[in-house]
């Protein structure tokens, strides 16, 4: 018998999305820190769908529609 348990997109979806919650909840985040937050949720979701093939620059680009330089230079990054 196997230990190994499996997840579907939306249950991983979701329990990233509540884990940044409960974080931003309880621990004080300016700006800055929930945009990164917000940042590994989807870059989770996207290196997931993407069989651990993409790249921070497929992240931003599939999730915020931006490039990796015009992201960063928005957020002062």
């Amino acid at each position: 018998m196997s230990d190994t348990k499996t997840y579907t997109e939306r249950q991983v979806s979701e329990a990233a999305n509540a884990a940044m919650g409960l974080i931003i909840d309880d621990i004080e985040c300016d700006q800055e820190w929930e945009d990164l937050l917000s940042l590994m949720v989807n870059a989770t979701l996207t290196v997931l769908t993407s069989e651990m093939q993409a790249d921070l620059e497929d992240v931003v680009q599939e999730n915020y529609g931006q490039d990796l330089d015009e992201f960063k230079s928005e957020r002062g990054f």
